[in-house]
C-alpha cells in the first residue's frame, strides 16, 4: 500500500530562509582562496590532540588543493614550530595528519 502525505504550507519567512540557505550551500565563492573554515578548524583540533599541544600552539601556515574536494593544510606545531600537514575534505573530515620531514 502506498501512502501519500500532504504537507502543510510553509510560512513565507521559513521558505525565504530555506532558499537563502540553499543558495549559500551551492555557492562556490566561499571556497575560493582556500579550504572551508570547518576543514581548517578540524585540522587544528586534530593536530592539538595528536601532538599533545594546546590548540593555540598550532598555527596555520598555508593551504592548497591537491585534488578537487581535498585540502592540504600546512601547520606549525608547538613552540618549536615543527611543520605538519593535515589533509581534510570539503566537509571538514580530517583524512590524515603527519609531521613533515625537515628539509
Amino acid at each position: 500500500m502506498i501512502r501519500i502525505r500532504s504537507f502543510a504550507p510553509v510560512p513565507l519567512a521559513a521558505a525565504g530562509l530555506a532558499a537563502l540557505a540553499l543558495t549559500a550551500c551551492s555557492s562556490t565563492a566561499v571556497r575560493v582562496g582556500g579550504p572551508p573554515e570547518v576543514s581548517v578548524r578540524n585540522c587544528v583540533a586534530a593536530a592539538a590532540r595528536e601532538f599533545k599541544v594546546p590548540p593555540a600552539a598550532v598555527a596555520v601556515m598555508s593551504s592548497s588543493t591537491p585534488r578537487d574536494g581535498v585540502y592540504a593544510v600546512n601547520l606549525a606545531v608547538g613552540p618549536q614550530k615543527r611543520s605538519a600537514v593535515c589533509t581534510a575534505d570539503e566537509n571538514g573530515a580530517v583524512l590524515g595528519l603527519v609531521y613533515k620531514r625537515p628539509e
